[in-house]
């Protein structure tokens, strides 16, 4: 393993610091894109190469594991095995490509040796989207939402099942997030088993009807 560590090292001295450009909900981070495009041109000059498959678990029925190669022109190379998490949410297209993207960076950031700042709760937060802004209604003026915060419990208000707005929704989400880290992922763990969510399931996709409220708002202050 001399030549790689001796390549690993001089990539050391020539990567540069890998830059926070794609934005989501909780701030800006580094995507797989601006990963590769910062860590190829100096592995190339190392000598190295990185190498990411796919391939089934031995364990029947469990997720596929990520493997993440380190290649040196020498032939030398360095070997990680990743069990990938798989979110059972609505679109399983949608998962599958956000756990391939969001494991592949922090593998080859892992097995390189090197930090960036990424998301802070995968099993919470989603990926900003793109929002279709609509008009304005031009007779009757639109009245302001009401803010999580005040929301009564609503047991006797509203069906459980009633939609929420895409206002109340990201509400609850800023509420949650508001949360200490470790409480938030007791209160996330509370939520999937009160709902019988999958335990790697994206709570922010879930929160969706004043059921989902009601609990949240019964609950969240035990966790404050």
């Amino acid at each position: 393993m001399s030549e790689i560590v001796k390549a690993l090292v001089a990539f050391h001295k020539a990567v540069p610091s890998i830059t926070k450009d794609a934005k989501a909900q909780y701030g800006k981070y580094a995507d797989l894109g601006g990963v590769l495009s910062t860590v190829t041109p100096p592995l190339n000059d190392a000598g190295l190469a990185i190498v990411q498959t796919f391939t089934p678990n031995a364990i029947q029925g469990a997720d596929p594991l990520l493997i993440t190669k380190l290649l040196h022109e020498s032939g030398e190379e360095i070997t990680s095995e990743l069990p990938m998490i798989i979110g059972k949410g609505r679109n399983p297209l949608h998962d599958w490509g956000g756990s391939c993207t969001y494991q592949r960076r922090y593998a080859i950031l892992s097995i390189l040796g090197l930090c960036a700042d990424m998301d802070t709760d995968g099993n919470f937060e989603q990926p900003e989207e793109k929002k279709v802004s609509k008009p304005a209604p031009q007779t009757v003026a639109k009245t302001a939402a009401p803010k999580v915060e005040s929301q009564p419990n609503t047991d006797d208000i509203q069906p459980k099942d009633t939609p929420l707005t895409e206002e109340q929704a990201e509400g609850l989400r800023g509420l949650i997030k508001e949360l200490p880290a470790a409480k938030r992922a007791s209160f996330l763990d509370r939520f999937r088993k009160q709902y019988d969510l999958q335990p790697t399931a994206k709570v922010a996709y879930a929160i969706t009807t004043h059921g989902h409220m009601n609990f949240i708002m019964n609950t969240i202050h035990e966790y404050a």
